[in-house]
């Protein structure tokens, strides 16, 4: 049994609805009830980052942000997009109920990563020190783990993506930054075997499942025109990027979210399943979830444009148009899906 619920795939969210199960609930309504659990997770965490964050803002604004980072999706044409979602990917899954499971843990993992590796850009120097407690490397290490128990996608892409940052202070430091990297990266060690343990279970010998190089196969038989689906995943948060990019590539924040985005394109890009499942997207998640911190840094940073006294006259108007329209269009694609979704589901 442990070692099912260790090496299965996406055990978190099947073991919690077993729970729920197990206290009387149907099965079809413990499953809804731990999928909505999650949404409202995400939707919490998002309130408690954006007052962090944000303090200087009206609270009143925070749950509307909240609320639209948990509905907004790719924006829907209908003379291109065949399905609303398939083509492009999006921050909020509504047909798979293990990425909402693990969004709330990846969102946890991520901000946790920036608070501690911000340790490392402040004040002169090098620090040694990456945890400012055992507790700390612990919950970290614990947070980490659960992200991948609920679905790897987040580790794979976002490990890798964290890796990047440490080589490029590594080489700005002349070395001088290795203690804390390494400190840092041995936080990862159960979640990295935990993930090796999941990938033999599916990937092994055994399973008659593999893993190939097909530049692009996979991406282009759900869509015909890649730049363009990037394009109506990230309009808004592309628009934002362009006018606060100095912001945003100076912090820690952005700068891992850009990386964990690069390695989750170039997987998307490069990797195929062998077998039945090629086609299904499977390893395709972590472009999706990469979409979710772009979404929240754009999210906070039109915030701070619209609200923060930044910008004035005639650009603050054209930000305001522009992104408000943009943001308009994400948010009507989003609902959309989710309402096409509970249609598709009821019938």
């Amino acid at each position: 049994m442990l070692t099912a619920l260790l090496t299965g795939k996406e055990r978190l969210w099947h073991a919690c609805v077993w729970l729920v199960n197990r206290l009387g609930v149907s099965m079809v309504y413990a499953g809804c009830l731990v999928t909505a659990g999650a949404v409202e997770a995400a939707y919490v965490i998002y309130n408690l980052l954006f007052k962090e964050m944000l303090r200087w803002l009206d609270q009143r604004l925070i749950p509307f942000a909240s609320l639209t980072l948990c509905l907004v999706s790719a924006i829907y044409m209908p003379w291109y997009t065949v399905h609303i979602y398939r083509a492009h990917g999006s921050p909020n899954i509504w047909h798979n109920p293990t990425q909402l499971m693990v969004r709330p843990f990846a969102l946890i993992a991520f901000w946790m990563t920036v608070r501690i590796y911000r340790r490392l850009r402040k004040g002169e120097g090098w620090p040694k020190r990456a945890f400012e407690s055992k507790g700390e490397i612990v919950a970290y290490a614990f947070v980490l783990m659960l992200t991948v128990w609920a679905k790897p996608c987040f580790a794979q892409a976002f490990i890798p993506g964290l890796a990047i940052l440490m080589i490029v202070d590594l080489v700005r430091s002349r070395g001088k930054a290795f203690p804390f990297c390494f400190r840092v990266a041995c936080a990862y060690i159960p979640a990295v075997a935990l993930m090796l343990m999941n990938f033999v279970s599916n990937f092994g010998s055994d399973s008659g499942n593999g893993i190939e190089i097909a530049f692009l196969d996979v991406w282009t038989h759900s869509t015909s025109n890649i730049p363009l689906s990037v394009l109506l995943l990230f309009a808004f948060p592309l628009f934002v990027f362009i006018v606060d990019w100095r912001r945003l590539l100076s912090s820690v924040e952005g700068q891992l979210s850009l990386s964990n985005l690069a390695v989750a394109v170039v997987m998307k890009a490069t990797l195929a399943e062998t077998g039945s499942r090629r086609y299904h997207g499977n390893l395709t998640w972590s472009y999706g979830l990469a979409a979710v911190f772009i979404w929240f840094l754009a999210m906070r940073s039109f915030l701070e444009l619209m609200f923060g006294n930044r910008l004035t006259g005639r650009k603050y108007t054209v930000v305001a148009v522009v992104g408000w329209t943009l943001l308009a269009l994400h948010l009507f694609t989003g609902v959309l899906y989710y309402i096409k979704t509970k249609i598709a589901s009821a019938s």
